[in-house]
């Protein structure tokens, strides 16, 4: 049941994506959103990036493995980053969603300095 309703939701995904390669993404999103936006799309699958202001990102690429046979599946991969400002960690998370299910890895960051690395830094 949850291979089929990622099915659904990464055919929709697909769908938006070419949607949006087409112009009619465009006219529904505010311009200050497009612009940390870009896809592309093909018969085979598609791929697309969002790059947030605050330093979050999200990269993902699906693709149709043998297309028109009876084993065809949709294979999806991606990684994606959120940046927490009170706490100044960035957790980046990657990910492949197949016919096995939903896979993730993530690590988390802080981007601080340690006092150490700081006193080394200063000479």
């Amino acid at each position: 049941m949850g291979s089929s309703k990622l099915l659904i939701f990464s055919a929709l995904l697909a769908i938006m994506v070419a949607s949006s390669s087409a112009g009619l993404l465009d006219s529904l999103v505010p311009k200050a959103i497009t612009d940390f936006y870009s896809s592309a799309s093909s018969q085979e699958g598609y791929r697309f990036a969002v790059n947030d202001p605050n330093g979050s990102t999200r990269e993902e690429v699906g693709m149709i493995l043998n297309p028109g046979t009876d084993k065809e599946e949709l294979v999806v991969m991606g990684t994606y980053s959120v940046y927490d400002e009170k706490t100044d960690t960035e957790t980046v998370t990657m990910y492949t969603a197949d016919k096995d299910g939903y896979k993730a890895r993530y690590q988390s960051k802080n981007r601080k300095l340690s006092p150490g690395a700081l006193k080394s830094a200063a000479g």
